[in-house]
């Protein structure tokens, strides 16, 4: 069964050690764990102020490496996204664009994201949203960082029914919400928890909303691999999850 990890990222964080400290280890977890294609972003991006230079310097590594695929980090507050978010896509195979509205300041209501969105949607380019880097109950308190309001990601994927969204690393406390949007917005299990994690959440949003996501580095890949072979959904399900749901959407 193909495996695709939509929620990854290598690079440096100051806050945290984390266990692959180059790409090739990291290409070796993935192996272990059976999944084929990794959706990587760089880490660095995350706080730096513009994150093309940490975003190039990742991509130009990866043709190394056949399993991960590119993912770009835009802050739709920087004048310069469009032309940034163009560059990347001339140069490398893009797979997704990915948001931290927390780490970078903005509200999901702010009119510049509805240009992203449409963006993305004529690029048929998945917008990651990322709701939380690291569980609150675990910031030190120098670096309080909020989730993102998962009824604003409802009520942007709402707004743009043609772009597909990612929720990233909601909590399942979150997936009530979460639940209310359509077809287009889908959720990862990385942050998932409790026994049979997956059933719960397909109970919720439908096998059809759930993809494979590990939030590697910062948790580890193994989690996810567990949370995902671990399960009693119907093999058809899992294979919706593992990758069916993602492509299906993007071949529309």
């Amino acid at each position: 069964m193909k495996i695709i990890d939509v929620n990854a990222g290598f690079g440096f964080w100051p806050i945290q050690r984390f266990s692959s400290h180059r790409l090739e280890e990291l290409d070796e977890v993935f192996q272990r764990t059976g999944v084929g294609d990794v959706w990587l972003s760089a880490v660095e991006s995350i706080l730096f102020p513009e994150p093309d230079s940490w975003d190039t310097r990742l991509f130009a590594r990866l043709d190394a490496y056949p399993r991960f695929r590119p993912v770009k980090t835009v802050n739709p507050l920087l004048a310069n996204w469009p032309s940034s978010w163009d560059k990347a896509a001339a140069a490398f195979p893009l797979a997704a664009i990915k948001l931290f509205p927390s780490y970078h300041g903005y509200s999901l209501h702010d009119v510049r994201l509805d240009d992203l969105c449409r963006k993305a949607a004529l690029a048929k380019l998945p917008v990651l949203i990322t709701v939380r880097v690291n569980d609150e109950r675990n910031q030190p308190h120098f670096l309080q960082v909020p989730g993102v309001s998962v009824s604003e990601i409802v009520s942007l994927s709402l707004r743009h029914p043609d772009t597909v969204f990612v929720a990233l690393c909601a909590y399942t406390a979150e997936l009530p919400v979460l639940a209310k949007g359509r077809s287009n917005l889908l959720v990862d299990i990385s942050f998932l928890d409790g026994m049979q994690s997956l059933e719960h959440t397909a109970s919720l949003l439908t096998e059809d909303r759930i993809v494979y996501g590990s939030h590697e580095a910062f948790l580890h890949a193994q989690a996810a691999h567990l949370k995902f072979s671990g399960s009693r959904l119907s093999t058809t399900a899992m294979q919706k999850i593992a990758e069916g749901n993602i492509t299906a959407r993007l071949s529309r």
